[in-house]
């Protein structure tokens, strides 16, 4: 039980986004959760504790809290934190760390401050959990930020003619606005340079799993193209250069050979 001034106390799982540790040791997390709104919360003393494993603060582990709720309040006082997993595998080595806190950063920017995303945690849930089992393929950024643009709503599974509404599986040929991700197809407009493949490659991945492309042959000039697609449709979203990106990109070329 707690008193009117600590507020009721609550419980609740997430994923921690982003994290600072001040003063005595005392921790600020903001946190993505499985039910409710995106929030901020304070854990004191968690360097000096015995009982709270300082990785329960760290970027892009799976928590559980039990914490004091206050109507109006910004951040909430955390009674408890435990680990419930820290995707060791994933962030094993300096290029699985960036990776991990790239996904942790780019998720955090995208939410609008605030709110509920249930969708965006089950997906940021389900590519950590990939990560950590079966580790990193060259499918998977594209495939993912194209999976988090839908979840957003940016992207629609059917895709089709902006001007005459065809269906992508009636088209032989099409053009691409990046900007715009609109779609126009040959009869309606002659393409200056044929998308289709690119776009195809698109519905598959947003009508799809994972498990269903992650060992498929895709070409490399393709996963980059839907790569770089991707990062341009999120750029807007975003509102700001994320850090981790150059140098995910710079780990990513070293150790598979720029394949993105």
């Amino acid at each position: 039980m707690s008193n009117s001034s600590s507020g009721s106390l609550k419980k609740n799982t997430g994923i921690v986004m982003e994290s600072r540790v001040v003063g005595e040791g005392d921790a600020f997390i903001r946190i993505l959760p499985s039910e409710g709104e995106v929030a901020s919360f304070k854990i004191k003393g968690i360097k000096k504790s015995k009982t709270r494993p300082i990785a329960a603060v760290e970027p892009g582990s799976l928590v559980s809290i039990d914490y004091y709720y206050v109507q109006g309040k910004d951040t909430f006082n955390v009674k408890e934190i435990g680990l419930i997993q820290r995707f060791d595998q994933a962030k094993q080595g300096y290029s699985g760390t960036v990776l991990v806190s790239y996904l942790v950063e780019l998720v955090s920017s995208f939410l609008t401050q605030g709110g509920a995303h249930p969708q965006e945690y089950k997906l940021l849930l389900a590519a950590l959990k990939e990560l950590d089992q079966d580790g990193f393929r060259p499918v998977f950024l594209p495939f993912f930020k194209l999976k988090l643009l839908y979840a957003g709503g940016f992207l629609s599974k059917e895709l089709q003619c902006s001007i005459c509404g065809k269906a992508l599986d009636e088209m032989h040929s099409c053009s691409l606005e990046e900007d715009q991700l609109e779609i126009v197809c040959g009869e309606c407009k002659t393409p200056q340079k044929n998308r289709i493949g690119l776009v195809r490659f698109v519905e598959t991945c947003l009508n799809r799993r994972y498990r269903d492309l992650k060992d498929g042959q895709i070409s490399l000039e393709l996963l980059r193209d839907a790569d770089r697609l991707s990062n341009k449709a999120l750029k807007p979203l975003l509102g700001k250069k994320l850090k981790s990106e150059s140098l995910l990109y710079e780990v990513m070329g070293e150790k598979f050979g720029q394949i993105l």
